[in-house]
């Protein structure tokens, strides 16, 4: 776990910078600022670590504006931090901050300043030391302060361990699938149904069926009398009709030979 500190005062001396760009003149102040070096709750190796240099102003006695900071200016903390330790390696970093005022600060007002990340990246387990020390604050990327700690090693100090990072907790879950599936998927293989059809309805319909007899034409024999049909009904009728006509000549015979008897008789 990493170490966490606790707020402290320290005394810094802010001198005022030269050049262009400065307002001037400028005093000189001793401020009691409150600083705090805070890291995550964990460090691992390999893991790269930000550490929060948190700079507060005091209720008396604090760094003011020596002329007007406009609304948007931009203002800004820089230092240089070496951390020490076996698992990392002891090279300057450097530490930065912003903050935009949002309105202006007209010159004797105390300000915001802004606080500093410090990221270092550990190499192995142990234990790294981050030691604070002068910064610069600037505006609009010119520099107003130079501000150092008014005694040797006065600055805010932290030391915080890297661990394994190992959990103290684990979870598992537990799958309830046993198929395992295929490299290659397999296509199912549609089967072909047969398909019975079905047999269709079929209708009888009935259909009475009335004969209708042939119309003859009848002829009249020539030169003889309009009987009808006597000329062409065939040799059977010509026969019952010969018959016909012999008996009847036959009774006529007869008839007059019996008269002719009874005559001679009488």
């Amino acid at each position: 776990m990493a170490a966490l500190a606790t707020p402290v005062e320290r005394p810094y001396v802010c001198t005022p910078a030269t050049g262009a760009g400065v307002p001037s003149p400028a005093p000189t102040m001793t401020v009691p600022f409150s600083m705090e070096l805070v890291t995550p709750a964990a460090a691992t190796p390999h893991a790269t670590v930000t550490v929060n240099w948190q700079i507060v102003q005091p209720t008396t006695g604090a760094l003011t504006a020596p002329a007007t900071i406009s609304a948007q200016a931009t203002l800004a903390a820089e230092a240089t931090v070496t951390p020490s330790g076996t698992p990392i390696t002891s090279l300057p970093v450097v530490a930065s901050g912003a903050v935009t005022p949002y309105s202006v600060i007209t010159p004797g007002a105390t300000p915001q300043l802004p606080n500093m990340k410090i990221v270092v990246t550990p190499t192995a387990t142990g234990t790294v030391a981050i030691k604070g020390d002068g910064f610069a604050l600037k505006v609009n990327n010119t520099t107003w302060y130079n501000c150092a700690p008014q005694s040797a090693g006065g600055g805010p100090t932290l030391a915080f361990v890297v661990g394994t990072g190992t959990p103290t907790s684990t979870s598992t879950s537990t799958s309830t699938s046993t198929s395992t599936p295929s490299s290659t998927p397999t296509t199912p293989t549609p089967t072909p149904t047969k398909t019975t059809p079905t047999p269709k309805k079929t209708k009888t319909s009935y259909v009475t069926v009335v004969e209708t007899p042939t119309k003859r034409s009848s002829k009249t024999p020539k030169a003889g009398a309009n009987t009808g049909a006597g000329g062409e009904m065939g040799p059977d009728g010509r026969m019952f009709v010969l018959v016909g006509s012999a008996l009847i000549l036959a009774a006529g015979v007869g008839g007059l030979a019996m008269r002719r008897r009874g005559v001679n008789r009488g």
